[in-house]
């Protein structure tokens, strides 16, 4: 488990986003939370050699709001909604508005921190 990534993209899309990068900023907002969900299932012993978009988006929900309700259920769709920003702004035009990447750059940062809180809580508990 290494939060680094998820750490290291979410300063990525502050630095995106405080140079106008809208697009690249939702683009790092989304990998930020996405590394953030891998970590997390990784401390409840899910590995995979490959991790799928649609298979973390899944076990995350499952793990984290449904079954253990470690995440309130207004972080169930933070991955799915960060994806599609990550979409529009690599795929389309025009790309994400600065509102909409500064929109999702606090959402990943809600997110992460709030994953590390947790699993951290929870090994504490653990021991």
């Amino acid at each position: 488990m290494d939060w680094t990534r998820a750490q290291g993209a979410l300063k990525a899309a502050q630095l995106c986003l405080e140079q106008q990068l809208s697009d690249s900023a939702a683009n790092r907002a989304y990998f930020a939370a996405f590394q953030a969900a891998i970590c997390a299932l990784e401390t409840q012993g899910i590995k995979r050699d490959e991790w799928t978009h649609k298979g973390v988006h899944s076990d995350f929900v499952h793990r984290f709001v449904s079954r253990r309700k470690i995440v309130p259920a207004s972080f169930a769709s933070a991955l799915p909604d960060l994806m599609r920003l990550r979409h529009i702004g690599d795929y389309r035009q025009p790309g994400v508005s600065q509102k909409q990447a500064e929109r999702a750059v606090r959402l990943a940062q809600e997110f992460v921190e709030l994953l590390i809180k947790e699993v951290k809580d929870a090994q504490k508990k653990a021991e």
